[in-house]
């Protein structure tokens, strides 16, 4: 399936696979900008990476889905 849509996949898939309940803030992981959801059982998954550095985007601790200790947060 493809989607085209201005609209950012959190709003559109909200409820979807058992992830309604997230809170999702900007933290700073090893130096650059995420957007990290805390889930319901306590752990932060980067959400998105937000970097001008593409470099960044190729570093596999950066990848969407990826668990983040939360006391590396900042």
């Amino acid at each position: 399936m493809i989607l085209h849509s201005i609209v950012p996949a959190e709003t559109v898939f909200n409820g979807y696979g058992g992830v309604s309940d997230i809170n999702c803030f900007e933290a700073t992981y090893r130096g650059e900008k995420v957007v990290v959801a805390r889930m319901k059982n306590g752990q932060c998954v980067i959400s998105r990476l937000l970097s001008t550095k593409p470099s960044s985007y190729l570093d596999p601790a950066f990848q969407p889905g990826s668990i983040v200790p939360e006391d590396e947060l900042k």
